[in-house]
């Protein structure tokens, strides 16, 4: 939504997004790490670091701002903050006219798409347009509820655009497969660590024998 503040004598207007459904994931990544730091900061420092965030008002815009305008501004975020985004599981989401699909099959992962999901979830958040770019591919085949995704391979583009595109009401549904993914990448992982603990301790013992 557009919105009309005072600053000085000027009158300026901004977007700023009313629900966390329409925030950007590239906004949405900054947000969650002002959300989640641990620097101490005083309130209204905070507040216009999160308006920074998910609005286009430049800081210097936000610091010259008038009280009333602070006010209506701080009115909106609290809004903002308390709404519920959906999390039903988009299977399909479209952008700049290329519909992509969630992955149909996650137990038939290849190896490619194993390695560069291990590595992103180390990072999770910060590393949410790569996922999503692994998981959501462009669409090659349909029929009724049933569909192919494109083979995969990194795409950095389609990354970006992820970014720049999707909204938290696009990926959220999705994010509950993020963290399970998470969880069960670890415990592969480990499990490779422990196999080849042990493979390098047979080793070990066949030179000494």
């Amino acid at each position: 939504m557009r919105i009309k503040l005072l600053n000085g004598k000027k009158t300026l207007n901004f977007n700023i997004p009313k629900t966390w459904n329409e925030l950007n994931l590239g906004r949405y990544i900054r947000t969650m790490k002002v959300l989640r730091s641990e620097e101490k900061v005083n309130e209204l420092e905070k507040v216009i670091r999160i308006l920074n965030c998910i609005t286009d008002i430049p800081k210097k815009d936000l610091y010259g701002l008038d009280v009333k305008s602070i006010g209506k501004l701080g009115a909106h975020l609290t809004r903002f903050l308390e709404s519920v985004p959906d999390d039903e599981l988009k299977h399909f989401i479209e952008v700049e006219g290329v519909e992509y699909g969630f992955h149909p099959k996650l137990v038939d992962m290849t190896l490619g798409e194993f390695v560069d999901l291990e590595t992103f979830v180390e990072n999770l958040e910060d590393n949410l347009h790569n996922i999503l770019s692994i998981l959501y591919r462009p669409v090659t085949a349909k029929k009724d509820d049933k569909y192919r995704i494109e083979d995969y391979k990194p795409d950095r583009e389609r990354a970006e655009l992820f970014k720049k595109h999707l909204t938290v009401g696009d990926f959220n549904g999705a994010s509950v497969f993020f963290y399970d993914l998470g969880r069960q990448l670890s415990i592969n992982s480990k499990k490779s660590s422990i196999q080849e603990l042990k493979d390098k301790k047979k080793k070990k013992l066949v030179k000494t024998d």
